[in-house]
């Protein structure tokens, strides 16, 4: 879901000529690559899906990483979650992300993947997609983070839509 939000970021980033406000990065990476792949960066956007019970599908939700414990992309010791990631690099001394916003959007069925979106997926693409945006130009204008000077730092994990 995230590589489609990813997209349309870029294309009205790009539309508006500000696409130099972020670096948008599809990745696929969960546990310790991720770890790789974010530390260094200042601020960091994740977009995903989410499936948890009672929110209804296509439904968009802001989640601290520190409420992201368990994860169904951990099938062994080696893996880890989001929290862990981010703990474990700052214990190692890789220069984590001071800040990580993570948007999930509610997919109505996890398990099945196709080429394209779910009217309930294509709802959420579009609101995940302002809420990135917002939070751009919160980042952009300095009243997001205390320094604002800083690059805002756009990271999107990628992941294929649920079929119709």
């Amino acid at each position: 879901m995230g590589v489609y939000v990813a997209r349309e970021v870029a294309r009205r980033l790009a539309e508006s000529g500000r696409d130099e406000t972020a670096d948008i990065v599809e990745s696929e990476v969960a546990g310790f690559g991720l770890m790789e792949l974010i530390a260094g960066w200042e601020r960091v956007i994740l977009i995903d899906s989410i499936q948890f019970a009672g929110v209804a599908p296509g439904t968009v939700v802001r989640l601290d990483p520190r409420d992201l414990h368990t994860s169904l992309r951990i099938r062994s010791v080696h893996e880890i979650d989001l929290p862990t990631v981010l703990e474990l690099g700052h214990r190692i001394g890789l220069e984590m992300p001071r800040r990580v916003t993570v948007f999930g959007i509610q997919a109505e069925d996890a398990c099945t993947f196709g080429e394209c979106l779910t009217a309930a997926a294509a709802k959420g693409l579009e609101t995940a997609t302002d809420l990135v945006l917002e939070e751009l130009e919160a980042v952009s204008s300095g009243t997001d983070l205390p320094d604002p000077n800083l690059t805002a730092r756009l990271l999107l994990n990628r992941r294929a839509a649920p079929t119709t």
